[in-house]
């Protein structure tokens, strides 16, 4: 039985295991794509590269041997730097966005595509407290916002952008149950300043379970959203939307002047945090925090969430998580968009029905959802290829020197798609096809660079997996095949 060295720590592993077998007796994971248990290495990924520092060599652990005496270090500044590159490769090639260009468009950051999905299942509640979550003020921004998102709608290339303002805005209308804040942590949070980036801030706040005050030296809140006329933002469909703050244990202080009518030195002894949401002066300490008000309404909401979020890290001693690798595939231009819209489009191209302004309408949204070409990946949590991205600081567009091939459309078989534009060629699906005997199944075409995996004599989808779908779709280590509406990111 051999004896080697992991990470510094000596095991002794069976003969002709692998080093990634040998790695796991110790806990310890290496990253694969193109690996599965139980089935021959193909090495095509080179994700699982580890250092033999006795020979200054890089080996892939998912077929690399064991052997007598090695030391091998599994995640050393070589190691990292091997796999980010092998990283970067793969990306250079990688036809697909992690998220849809109208949410990357959005400033704060509302799941465009999954608020329409939520509305072709007829789920209007799932559907508002998406909206609400990520844009504080939806019906407010459903008059003021310049919709940005809408700009970004790949669906304005081919005709004409989904109404995505008018959509969240009718949402936010709506009477539905608010969702229930976290329990109560004890700690406090003043906010100085009701304008949308200290109303954003309170309102995430306060879902996280902090008691939240609002100093406010006006008799209302709202700041610079009422300077907007009354013919482009109704004062009672505002006040609606502060009111539902109210109603989440939001306390509003008015005509309160920091630094006049109560010091802000005593309101930092009374409180666990300070957010300041205006022009005021404040000197720097550890527990006072700034969101921004801007031009933009929803940049603000945008602001006041960012700075909530780093209250919250504040509190809790929690770092947070790195901002995911986000995969982007830029314009398309409308000549090329026949071929990628190939499989995206639902039934029903009408624009939405008039929407009244009273709360409680209820409009159809469906036709309108139908129009979205789902851009967004249908993997977005399980996708191991954007979580390794991630881990290793991926540089975006690294290696894209080289003109890329067209973007894909999508084949579908039930409720599962094959997106080839996100197919990194590791060959699971070709191995497990082959092993259930499938009439077609699933293989490599074309040679070198425009190798791709792809489905014989462009039979259909359900012919190459009619044995295999689930099992392909659980080994695939991407969106390239998924289950299209298993996993949702919200």
């Amino acid at each position: 039985m051999p004896q080697l060295m992991i990470n510094g720590i000596l095991v002794n592993a069976p003969e002709n295991a692998t080093l990634l077998e040998a790695a796991a007796q110790l806990g310890i994971a290496i990253p694969t794509l193109c690996h599965a248990a139980g089935r021959r290495p193909n090495t095509s990924c080179m994700v699982c590269v580890v250092e033999d520092t006795a020979r200054g060599r890089l080996l892939p652990a998912c077929a690399a041997k064991v052997e007598e005496g090695i030391a091998i270090e599994t995640d050393s500044e070589t190691v990292h730097n091997a796999r980010r590159a092998v990283l970067e490769l793969l990306m250079s090639e990688h036809q697909g966005d992690c998220e849809a260009p109208c949410e990357r468009s959005c400033p704060a950051g509302l799941n465009i595509p999954l608020m329409l999905r939520y509305l072709m299942r007829d789920d209007l509640d799932a559907a508002q407290a998406l909206a609400r979550r990520a844009l504080v003020l939806p019906a407010t921004l459903g008059q003021v916002c310049t919709a940005p998102c809408e700009a970004g709608c790949r669906r304005g290339t081919l005709d004409e952008s989904i109404a995505i303002r008018r959509i969240h805005g009718a949402l936010g209308e709506m009477h539905g149950e608010e969702e229930v804040a976290a329990p109560d942590s004890g700690k406090t949070v003043v906010v100085i300043g009701s304008g949308p980036a200290g109303l954003a801030a309170a309102c995430i706040l306060r879902a996280y379970g902090h008691a939240c005050r609002v100093y406010e030296k006006k008799a209302v809140a709202g700041g610079s959203l009422r300077d907007f006329p009354e013919e482009q933002l109704p004062a009672a469909l505002l006040d609606a939307e502060i009111h539902r703050l109210e109603d989440k244990g939001i306390k509003f202080v008015f005509d309160t002047e920091i630094g006049t009518t109560i010091s802000l030195k005593k309101m930092i002894e009374e409180s666990d945090a300070v957010i300041v949401a205006c022009k005021i002066e404040v000197p720097e300490q550890e527990s006072v925090f700034h969101a921004a008000e801007k031009k933009m309404p929803v940049r603000s909401i945008a602001s006041g969430k960012e700075a909530a979020q780093t209250v919250q890290h504040f509190l809790t001693g929690n770092a947070g998580s790195p901002a995911e690798y986000n995969s982007t595939m830029g314009r398309i231009p409308r000549e090329q968009l026949d071929v990628y819209i190939i499989g995206r489009q639902n039934q029903g191209q009408s624009r939405i029905a008039p929407v009244g302004r009273l709360l409680g309408t209820v409009p159809d949204f469906t036709g309108e959802a139908a129009r979205c070409l789902h851009c967004d990946c249908h993997a977005p949590v399980s996708c191991k290829l954007r979580q390794y991205a991630t881990q290793y600081g991926v540089r975006p567009k690294t290696f894209r020197n080289a003109e890329r091939p067209l973007p894909n459309g999508l084949q579908r078989y039930g409720n599962v798609i094959f997106d080839a534009g996100k197919c990194i060629k590791c060959g699971l699906c070709v191995a497990i096809t082959k092993e259930n005997q499938e009439a077609l199944g699933m293989t490599f075409t074309q040679r070198g660079f425009s190798m791709q995996v792809s489905i014989p004599f462009n039979e259909s989808l359900e012919k190459a997996l009619a044995q295999s779908a689930s099992e392909c779709v659980t080994a695939c280590p991407t969106g390239a095949l998924a289950f299209e509406a298993s996993e949702e990111r919200a």
